[in-house]
C-alpha cells in the first residue's frame, strides 16, 4: 500500500507492507499539494513532484530505489494514470493560465485534448479529479469536475471515456440530469463505469452502450469497488453533514449497509473482505469540504467481523484504490 502523509511543513510518500507492519519512507517533499502515489507495477511506483512553475511525473524502482522523470512539463499536473500493462500514460495538465488539457502517451506518441476551463479547485467534496484505465486498458475514464457552479454553467465540468486505441470519445454522460456527472469509478473486472448525477448513481457499460440507474437518489462520494465486484464502498453524508462509509451490495438487490457508526470517509478495498478508510473529526478552523475533515488516522474494517481496527498511520488525508497492489 502506498500513501502520502501530509503536515504543514512537508509531504512524505510511504510504502506499507502488511508483513512488516512498519511504513517505509520512499520520498520526502516540501510543503504544498500532497502528491498522490500510484503503483505502475509490483516493483515500480509513480508520483507527481510539483514546483512553482513546473511538474514532473517521477517513478521509483522499489528493488533498486532508482528514480527518474517520465514527464516534465510547465504547469500543474493534478492527476495521472498508467495503464495496467504500463504501455500508456495519461495526465491532466493545468497551465499557468489555469487552462486544462488531457495528455495521452503511447508508443512514443503524445495526443493532447484541450478541455474547458475550470473555475476553481478544492472548495468542496464534490470537486473530483480522476484518471483511470478500464480493466482491459481499452478505455480511459477522465473526471475533471467542479460541481459548485455547474447548475449555472455545466460546461465548467468534464467527464468522458476515451477509446485508447485512437483517443476518440466513447462516452459522454447525457445532457440534462447527467450534466453534473462526477464521483466515478470502473468495476474491477468489467468495462463498466459507475458515476453520480442528479438522478443518483448511474452505470454505463462499454458493451451495452446505454446509461442505467443503479440507485436513484444516492448522492455518494469516493466510490471504490471490491476486488470481486461484489461490493461498492462509498462515503455518504447525512442530513447533519456527518460522513459515514457504506457498502452497496451489487448481488443483493441494492441493499446497503453502514460500516462504522463513527464519522469515516475515503474507503478503499485492500482485499474482498477488508476496507481501509479515514477517520473524520469536526473542523476546528476553516474547512473547505464541510464541517468535518480527515483527522489523519486510518482504520481497517472487516466485512466478515463487522469491526474496525486502528492502523499505524498518522497525518494521512487521502487514499486511492489505485495505490494498492496485491502480489
Amino acid at each position: 500500500m502506498l500513501f502520502t502523509a501530509s503536515t504543514t511543513s512537508g509531504n512524505e510518500i510511504l510504502l506499507y507492507d502488511s508483513a512488516s507492519n512498519t511504513p517505509q519512507q520512499l520520498v520526502s517533499l516540501g510543503a504544498g499539494v500532497a502528491p498522490e502515489a500510484h503503483f505502475v507495477s509490483a516493483q515500480k511506483i509513480a508520483y507527481v513532484e510539483t514546483s512553482v512553475i513546473s511538474s514532473r511525473i517521477m517513478t521509483i524502482d522499489l528493488s533498486t530505489r532508482a528514480s527518474g522523470a517520465d514527464v516534465t512539463v510547465s504547469g500543474y499536473v493534478p492527476a495521472f494514470a498508467y495503464s495496467h500493462d504500463g504501455s500508456m500514460l495519461a495526465y491532466l495538465l493545468h497551465d499557468s493560465a489555469n487552462k486544462p488539457s488531457l495528455h495521452v502517451r503511447r508508443g512514443g506518441h503524445e495526443t493532447i485534448l484541450n478541455l474547458n476551463a475550470i473555475a476553481g479547485r478544492g472548495v468542496g467534496r464534490d470537486d473530483e479529479l480522476r484518471l483511470e484505465y478500464s480493466p482491459d486498458d481499452k478505455y480511459l475514464l477522465m473526471v475533471d469536475t467542479f460541481i459548485g457552479n455547474q447548475g449555472q454553467a455545466p460546461e465548467t465540468g468534464q467527464f468522458l471515456v476515451l477509446r485508447t486505441a485512437d483517443n476518440t470519445v466513447a462516452f459522454l454522460p447525457p445532457s440534462g440530469t447527467s450534466a453534473n456527472a462526477t464521483m466515478a469509478t470502473w468495476a474491477r473486472h468489467s468495462n463498466r463505469v459507475f458515476y453520480r448525477d442528479a438522478v443518483g448513481v448511474r452505470t454505463w457499460d462499454t458493451e451495452v452502450h446505454s446509461v442505467g440507474t443503479l440507485a436513484g437518489g444516492l448522492h455518494w462520494y469516493d466510490p471504490a469497488p471490491s476486488p470481486d465486484d461484489r461490493w461498492l464502498a462509498y462515503t455518504d453524508i447525512d442530513t447533519q453533514f456527518v460522513p459515514r462509509v457504506k457498502l452497496y451490495d451489487l448481488h443483493g438487490g441494492g441493499q446497503t449497509a453502514t460500516t462504522s457508526p463513527a464519522p469515516r470517509s475515503h474507503p478503499i478495498f485492500i482485499t474482498a473482505d477488508t476496507i481501509w478508510y479515514l477517520e473524520e473529526v469536526a473542523c476546528t478552523g476553516e474547512c473547505m469540504g464541510g464541517p468535518s475533515q480527515p483527522s489523519g488516522k486510518v482504520f481497517a474494517y472487516s466485512l466478515t467481523s463487522k469491526s474496525e481496527t486502528s492502523l499505524p498511520f498518522s497525518d494521512v488525508h487521502s487514499l486511492s484504490q489505485l495505490s494498492v497492489f496485491s502480489g
